[in-house]
């Protein structure tokens, strides 16, 4: 628990009053004693101060899972909450060895410094991604992807995930894990089992604090060409999703489901922009015989939507006061989600500007749009966006397949510009760098074969 303080605007005393000047105003004023007064008599001249003042808690939140309980944990630290984000790897990893991690795996990686294999999913966060030691206010989980393969110690009984190409690089790693371990593949059609026990095992570990589980978008028809989910399975157990979570909730203490469908209708609802709009990144899949494209294949990607972190954010504060989820008139499952997917091809003008834009959702819509008319190539539209297309791996994996369809030795120039970009973006570490810039280079190669 963290405690805030802010000068309050009716006396100026360091502390957080009920009704203090708000964080942001401060951090614009402070040195400006001058504005400070101007915005302190605005507030006293229409009442809105109180004249005692008192400490208040800023509560500490987690959020374990994926990007999404990622972005969300972003959008409440904007609120001015203390968060926590821990990603993790598979629900089997925490309830097999709950609360530390086990002494044979942590032996393992102090002689071979293991981190870079886990891929963000350190031990601590698949064997203790909150503890009661950590003393939470609110755990929120997503209903992440798994990574595979998974690793399973038969004498000690526990689940971990690492990189295969561990034990190439390591060979007494190797020999150690032929002596003790066995790679498998989780079922998907059972991962909604899989999380249950998790949930089951976390609740009983941390019994007073609220759990909320962020759910997934159903797969609605008019979520076209088809929808994707990076959750292994999720295309058919999402029918089953509702009720299936919906008994988490009842049988589970103090564990709430939020419903990603009601938020995004809420979303959708004071909006007149489709589907490509909210979700304009695709995932392209290209079949080939002997070399020759023969078919391609598109869904649309729905768990990364533009306002939805913030959406959400805006519940869980809401919760945070209330203690429940609630919705509004707006946030009914529209009934044109039940239609189809009708395909509608962007104006070129439009399509450029989106392109040029800087923004990452404008630019994947518009990308996007190429591959609904494959008889134009619109590679001179990408050479003239070079300079201002954000660097995006979702948008990356469009232009790479767009580049085996339309093989163009003039993208080579968008490629020049764009790996210069993405050499100076370090923000998402050297593995992520690495591997974008060596697609980069696939995207050239294509452009010249």
């Amino acid at each position: 628990m963290t405690t805030v303080t802010t000068p309050c605007a009716a006396c100026y005393a360091s502390v957080t009053c009920n009704n203090s000047l708000p964080q942001a105003i401060f951090q614009r004023t402070h040195n400006n004693p001058l504005m400070f007064f101007a915005q302190v008599a605005d507030r006293i001249s229409s009442g809105n101060y109180h004249d005692t003042c008192k400490t208040v808690e800023e509560s500490m939140i987690y959020f374990l899972g994926n990007c999404q309980a990622d972005f969300v944990s972003r959008a409440m630290a904007d609120k001015g909450y203390d968060t926590t984000y821990r990603v993790l790897a598979s629900p089997m990893t925490y309830p097999s060895h709950p609360g530390n991690i086990p002494a044979s795996l942590k032996a393992m990686d102090k002689v071979f410094g293991l981190n870079d294999y886990f891929h963000g999913r350190e031990l601590v966060n698949q064997f203790m991604p909150v503890t009661k030691s950590d003393n939470p206010e609110l755990i929120v989980l997503s209903l992440f992807h798994e990574n595979t393969p998974l690793f399973v110690n038969d004498d000690e009984e526990y689940v971990f995930f690492m990189d295969p190409r561990a034990l190439n690089d390591h060979p007494k790693l190797m020999q150690w894990a032929q002596d003790n371990c066995r790679m498998f593949q989780p079922n998907p059609t059972s991962y909604l089992d899989r999380y249950r026990d998790m949930l089951i095992r976390l609740r009983m570990e941390i019994p007073d604090v609220p759990i909320i589980v962020l759910s997934r978008l159903s797969h609605h028809p008019a979520f076209g060409p088809a929808p994707f989910s990076y959750l292994k399975g999720w295309d058919k157990l999402w029918m089953k999703g509702k009720d299936v979570l919906g008994s988490w909730e009842s049988a589970l203490d103090n564990v709430h489901i939020l419903d990603m469908d009601r938020v995004f209708a809420g979303i959708w609802a004071e909006s007149n922009a489709g589907i490509e709009t909210h979700c304009p990144f695709l995932k392209i899949k290209l079949e080939e015989t002997e070399g020759e494209i023969t078919a391609l294949n598109a869904q649309r990607d729905i768990e990364h939507i533009g306002p939805m972190p913030a959406r959400l954010a805006d519940k869980l504060s809401h919760f945070l006061k209330t203690e429940s989820i609630e919705y509004g008139q707006a946030e009914e499952i529209p009934t044109q989600w039940r239609r189809e997917w009708q395909m509608s091809q962007m104006n070129e003008d439009v399509m450029l500007q989106k392109l040029t834009s800087g923004a990452n959702y404008q630019s994947a819509e518009a990308i996007a749009s190429f591959f609904l008319d494959l008889g134009r190539d619109y590679t001179d539209m990408l050479i003239m966006a070079k300079d201002r297309m954000p660097v995006c791996h979702m948008t990356l994996h469009m232009i790479k397949a767009y580049s085996r369809i339309r093989p163009n030795p003039a993208l080579t120039i968008w490629c020049d510009a764009h790996q210069a970009k993405a050499e100076q973006f370090t923000d998402n570490g050297p593995i992520y760098q690495d591997t974008y810039l060596e697609r980069v280079e696939e995207i050239r190669q294509n452009a010249l074969t």
